[in-house]
């Protein structure tokens, strides 16, 4: 079964539910950042933060601020589905010369 997006998530910002009948409740927005081996990911908690919207804002505060210090984003050579296309697209036509 695939998941439901959450609605309230953005790019590089999920909105975190958890269950009602869960032991413990967590409602926040989570930024996770990956550039290259760098990594972040913090918790922005409704409670903390004055409800929803104001966690929301804040993640995209911190987001924004968090993206100006990290590196930029590296091109992938060969990732994703076109550079597996690229990849068997080789193969194929390395076979095709051995006959």
């Amino acid at each position: 079964m695939k998941k439901r997006a959450n609605p309230d998530s953005e790019a590089n910002i999920r909105r975190i539910d958890t269950k009602p009948k869960a032991k413990k409740q967590t409602h926040g927005f989570q930024v996770h950042l990956l550039r290259g081996a760098a990594s972040v990911t913090k918790l922005f908690s409704d409670t903390m933060y004055g409800g929803k919207e104001g966690a929301r804002r804040a993640a995209r505060k911190f987001k924004r601020s968090a993206l100006g210090e990290m590196p930029q984003r590296a091109g992938r050579a060969l990732g994703g589905a076109v550079g597996r296309q690229r990849a068997v697209a080789k193969r194929v036509k390395k076979r095709s010369r051995r006959r």
